[in-house]
């Protein structure tokens, strides 16, 4: 209850003909329309914005991911800048044909994501991120360079939510994402 109070005060002195949007990214393995009824207590305790979802471009069907794999496996990082590039692609469309937006959302993997799409767009994209038990791609360095480049990317408000109970990414992985903006 205290997030929603929380992003309700955060979201809530915006006052728009149309309503602000918050383009909102699934955890890895999820998909848009799986992320969905999850976000719906958040979605009722703000009718003043419209929740934008959208799937990652890797994985099936039924599974998406943000960022592929390392093709060596966790122990072996990419170096590739343009690793996530789909994803970008996959971003970038949305915002083109549903934008404005106001706000960037993500759980888990889509979390991590927020960094990576951050450093890829202008500073004043989004006025807010909101990051929910994420963290940086480490496997990934391509990624970590021009994150570590563009970061704190315009000073954008940032809310990070780490999980107390969470057992899969650990305090200190969302803690190492949050120092990434100001």
């Amino acid at each position: 209850m205290k997030i929603i109070l929380t992003l309700t005060y955060i979201l809530g002195s915006l006052v728009q003909a149309q309503r602000p949007k918050i383009l909102c990214l699934h955890g890895g393995g999820q998909t848009a329309a799986g992320f969905q009824p999850n976000m719906r207590e958040l979605e009722d305790a703000l009718p003043e914005f419209e929740f934008v979802y959208a799937n990652g471009a890797y994985g099936t069907n039924n599974s998406r991911l943000w960022i592929a794999d390392p093709p060596g496996g966790k122990g072996e990082p990419t170096t590739d800048p343009a690793w996530a590039d789909d994803s970008i692609d996959a971003l970038d469309a949305i915002r083109d044909s549903q934008g404005p937006f106001h706000g960037i959302l993500g759980y888990s993997q889509g979390s991590a994501f927020i960094p990576v799409y951050l450093s890829r767009v202008p500073d004043d994209t989004f006025e807010v991120a909101l990051m929910f038990c994420g963290y940086l791609p480490e496997t990934h360095l391509g990624l970590i360079s021009t994150i570590d480049q563009r970061s704190p990317f315009g000073d954008i408000s940032a809310l990070v939510y780490l999980g107390q109970n969470d057992f899969i990414i650990s305090n200190p992985l969302t803690l190492a994402q949050a120092e990434e903006f100001t």
